[in-house]
């Protein structure tokens, strides 16, 4: 089950999926389904906020080393043809992000985290109990899906980041439409939201959410 946004969003989004493949068959990178997945939407909803104008560019203090990764240049190369094909910039930050999508399929997990320091042991403690409270709630086990755990891991970094720091993004055009039509994905998003304010004393909103929905539909793609 994946969710589907309106045409607009979907035709973007098609052809920034022709690009990617053909940047990753040129360097002939190996990427996972589920890599492939989370790296589309990160890049969908990146085009979309430029498109937009609302996208917010994140910190580069965590991710500059990823510069010197053998994936890199084929990121830049990801980056620049959307820049072409849209008549947008993108912020540098964004051909890390997606050096560390291409990256999932070789560096899982412990090896990830520990070369790139990508998440702190309380965010790794926010997404195990987010998954228990997904199975104990909704009857769905994502323990078992390793590299969606790494594609989460991605996308929520920045997200977090945003909240910490008070810039959540307020102009999301999706977000009524995933909110009635895709309510298990919405819920889940829910649900990691109840597990953040736990730790961190803050709520992400509604527009925040709908992003975040978005990821879990990736989870449940059977």
């Amino acid at each position: 089950m994946v969710i589907e946004l309106d045409s607009q969003y979907e035709n973007r989004k098609e052809i920034i999926e022709e690009i990617v493949k053909s940047m990753i068959e040129k360097h002939h990178i190996q990427v996972s389904e589920s890599s492939f997945d989370n790296l589309i939407i990160h890049l969908s909803l990146c085009v979309s906020r430029e498109l937009n104008g609302t996208y917010i560019p994140t910190s580069e203090s965590q991710i500059n080393h990823l510069k010197e990764h053998e994936y890199y240049p084929a990121a830049q190369e990801i980056i620049k043809n959307l820049e072409k094909q849209f008549d947008i910039t993108i912020d540098d930050n964004q051909t890390s992000y997606t050096t560390m999508y291409l990256a999932n399929i070789n560096l899982l997990d412990i090896d990830f985290n520990c070369e790139f320091d990508l998440c702190d042991d309380e965010m790794e403690d926010i997404i195990n109990e987010t998954i228990q409270c997904i199975k104990e709630e909704l009857d769905y086990d994502l323990r078992k899906k390793k590299e969606f755990y790494t594609g989460m891991t991605l996308h929520f970094y920045p997200a977090l980041d945003r909240l910490q720091n008070d810039q959540q993004l307020t102009n999301n055009p999706l977000k009524d439409q995933i909110q009635s039509q895709h309510q298990t994905e919405y819920k889940c998003a829910q649900i990691f939201n109840s597990v953040v304010e736990k730790h961190y004393h803050k709520s992400f909103n509604e527009h925040e959410l709908a992003y975040i929905a978005l990821h879990f539909g990736t989870a449940f793609k059977k």
